[in-house]
């Protein structure tokens, strides 16, 4: 019984690829010494700090990663869904940690301790490849939203954040496709690095030419080719 009990406690992390080779013992010995916390909505995980120890996984939930500028605004560099790490610049030598992390929704997040997980990966090759996997795809993300934030304008910037979040939380529903994600028009535009109200013009005129719905705070996207061949169009 203790064992099922185990087994169910910790499902949700044997679905992490990097997690697979491990064996019971390392297993147990990675919960053994995190913890699990749940967060509530707006709630924040983590703030910059000069000496990161932890390194978090989200088990449940959905966490927002970003910075301040230096006029206090708000830059979201991206969303960590469930079986996804993140702070995980820790392990690799990086020796501040400069981004915020909070709950958008209500969240479980476990945290691990840096060296806990160091150890284990010095015995895994097949988890530095599979974390610094992770890292890339995140950084190859950043660097296509800087690229677009110098040499696009605010309309192709929003069209490539639709159809990023279409890629990550997109669910069909008849034949487009519903951004499961409650976005305010304000947050988007963290994303866009716009403002508010020029994202919300650029979302309307996307709607008047029936390339997306908006119910509330949730986005369809109807005609996914459309917002694609604005994305590709040389800059002006």
């Amino acid at each position: 019984m203790a064992e099922a009990r185990l087994m169910d406690d910790y499902w949700h992390l044997r679905n992490v690829d990097w997690l697979d080779s491990l064996s019971p013992d390392e297993s147990e010995l990675l919960k053994r010494e995190s913890t699990s916390r749940c967060y509530a909505p707006g709630e924040m995980i983590f703030a910059p700090t000069s000496h990161p120890s932890s390194v978090y996984l989200v088990e449940q939930g959905l966490v927002r990663i970003y910075r301040l500028s230096e006029t206090g605004a708000e830059v979201t560099f991206g969303y960590v869904s469930p079986g996804e790490v993140f702070g995980e610049l820790a392990l690799f030598g990086v020796t501040s940690r400069e981004s915020f992390a909070e709950s958008v929704i209500r969240s479980t997040v476990r945290k691990f301790p840096r060296a806990v997980l160091m150890r284990l990966l010095e015995m895994r090759p097949a988890m530095v490849i599979a974390v610094t996997k992770q890292m890339g795809e995140r950084m190859r993300r950043i660097e296509s939203r800087v690229e677009a934030l110098v040499f696009r304008d605010v309309r192709s910037r929003v069209a490539r954040i639709l159809l990023e979040l279409a890629e990550d939380f997109g669910r069909p529903q008849g034949e487009g496709i519903v951004i499961d994600l409650p976005l305010t028009q304000g947050e988007l535009a963290t994303l866009v690095g716009s403002v508010r109200q020029t994202v919300n013009d650029a979302l309307r005129q996307f709607e008047q030419a029936g390339w997306i719905r908006q119910s509330g705070r949730q986005i369809e996207i109807v005609k996914r080719d459309e917002l694609q061949q604005l994305t590709q169009r040389a800059p002006a």
